[in-house]
């Protein structure tokens, strides 16, 4: 079939949405599931506390206290000084009922500064008074997933048809407006315009790739970036058997999210007989080979929050402690983008999106408001063993995004985080036994999927849906003088996710078939910590 128009629609539609599609598309740069994902922490900070998988809640003598209850190092008797490398290898293993995969695994390491910081102790002439310092990684944002397999069943260039409301053309037949997602992929020949099927009263647009034709899909998305936590906080004893703590706390991080993904006619399906593209030179653009499609976003992060905390003992056998964490008020500097490439079995290519001022391209500020947290623990000591049980309450509905652009920006995903997230309670169980100069440590936790399992069954997101996790880890500390120590913590975290695979925007997804990517990340870490007590 001939296309009727050309790209001098391309042309005038440019000028005609653009000031239009900018909005629009600034809007969706965020979602609920991002600002979940930038809300949530690592599980244990410091090598003590990753050996039993645990916070600290309860109220323990060490560096990490001041990321979770700043009461606890009030226990500290000399100042000390920490530093620690963290070294993680994420292993991804999905599945999916819409691709045969060539591919099942993919796998990423980094490493860098866990934590550094200063404990002082000062001098008091009666009970305990203890000001720290430090800075430690609270959030490591890597992964990978790569897949490639063979689809008859979809194509990704359905996905970006438009909807019957996001097109207009006039009584002559000339297309004149399309929303955003569509506009750039027919400026790219994802799609085309066929004036003769308009006429005829029929769908008036084909996608480059025959549905039903078996092509090869690939995929590559790599998530990067982390939060660091700067922390100033005091502890001082209250009463005999009480220590009471606060601290403030600055936020500070970068995310980065890239995607590629790559349809290819591998069998030679698609031909000049099905899909062709008229320029306005009168070259002719012939047969579908090859379409990339490309996501990729920049976030930078500057928050504030405080904690308070107390910690007591209970009897000779006992300890409890309970912390309280203000919500994070987080300001957010975003840039974004996409770009498409669509190559032809004869005449070339045609591509949209390198410029900045492409529609799909841009940049926006925002603000995040993560939700407040309560933790308590329980400690039990006896002679040299210490076991510890311990639970957060986070209400992920409490989330809100908000713009000084106006509340309608973030509307929609208000929502959806008010109607689809709950509250979770994070358990963990960890256990210490020290012996001369050794400490042997062991835990295990859980945190659950911040949403009930069937509410997102139905949603469809080309943005990663965070789900529920498990952790257990081992770890131990050597003594070499009174003054200097050295522990390890080596933690196994599970987590279950899923993801689409096609893009969707504002107007939900543009096809029934989808391909989701269910995931099984396994993310082992260590921790190598240095203490030196002065």
């Amino acid at each position: 079939m001939k296309q009727l128009s050309s790209n001098i629609i391309r042309i005038i539609m440019s000028s005609i949405v653009a000031i239009m599609t900018v909005t629009v598309s600034s809007a969706s740069a965020q979602t609920a599931a991002d600002a979940l994902r930038f809300s949530q922490r690592e599980i244990s900070v410091g090598a003590r506390m990753t050996g039993m998988s645990t916070r600290g809640f309860a109220g323990v003598g060490d560096y990490g206290a001041m990321h979770s209850n700043p009461a606890g190092i009030g226990y500290v008797r000399d100042s000390q000084f920490n530093i620690s490398i963290r070294g993680s290898d994420i292993a991804n293993d999905l599945w999916t009922e819409g691709l045969r995969l060539d591919n099942n695994r993919s796998t990423v390491d980094r490493s860098g500064l866990g934590s550094i910081g200063v404990l002082y102790d000062v001098p008091v002439t009666q009970g305990s008074l203890v000001g720290g310092l430090g800075v430690s990684r609270v959030r490591d944002f890597t992964r990978v997933l790569n897949f490639s397999g063979v689809n008859a069943n979809s194509t990704i260039s359905t996905s970006f048809l438009p909807f019957d409301n996001e097109y207009s053309i006039d009584e002559e037949g000339n297309l004149l407006e399309l929303n955003d997602l569509p506009f750039a992929a027919f400026n790219a020949g994802v799609f085309e315009y066929y004036q003769d099927l308009y006429l005829q009263g029929e769908y008036p647009f084909y996608e480059a790739v025959v549905p039903g034709s078996a092509i090869e899909q690939l995929g590559d998305v790599t998530e990067g970036g982390s939060l660091y936590e700067a922390t100033a906080a005091v502890a001082w004893q209250a009463t005999k058997d009480m220590m009471v703590g606060v601290s403030a706390n600055l936020i500070l991080g970068h995310y980065s999210f890239d995607y590629r993904f790559t349809e290819r006619d591998i069998f030679n399906e698609n031909t000049g007989e099905h899909y062709d593209v008229l320029l306005d030179d009168g070259g002719l653009l012939q047969g579908f080979d090859e379409l990339i499609y490309e996501q990729r976003l920049r976030s930078d992060m500057a928050g504030f929050n405080f904690r308070a905390g107390v910690s007591t003992k209970l009897g000779s056998a006992f300890r409890f402690g309970a912390t309280f964490e203000s919500p994070t008020w987080s300001y957010i500097e975003e840039s974004y983008g996409e770009q498409f490439v669509t190559r032809f079995d004869v005449g070339g290519e045609l591509s949209y999106g390198e410029r900045s001022d492409d529609v799909g391209n841009g940049y926006f500020e925002y603000s995040l408001r993560s939700p407040w947290r309560l933790g308590a623990g329980l400690q039990f000591h006896s002679g040299s063993l210490k076991l510890t049980a311990e639970g957060e309450l986070v209400d992920w509905g409490k989330l809100k995004l908000s713009s000084d652009d106006g509340e309608d920006i973030f509307r929609e995903a208000n929502r959806e985080i008010a109607n689809t997230y709950e509250m979770a309670i994070n358990v963990a169980l960890g256990a210490e036994w020290e012996f001369g100069r050794f400490n042997i440590r062991g835990g295990v936790a859980a945190r659950p999927a911040p949403y009930e399992s069937n509410v997102l069954e139905s949603a469809v997101s080309d943005t990663p849906e965070p789900g529920a996790l498990t952790a257990a880890s081992f770890g131990f500390g050597f003594r070499f003088t009174d003054r200097v120590r050295m522990d390890l913590g080596v933690q196994r975290i599970v987590t279950e996710d899923y993801w689409h695979a096609y893009p969707s925007d504002a107007g939900g997804p543009r096809q029934d078939a989808q391909v989701q990517i269910d995931e099984s990340l396994t993310k082992d870490i260590a921790v190598l910590e240095l203490t030196w007590k002065f």
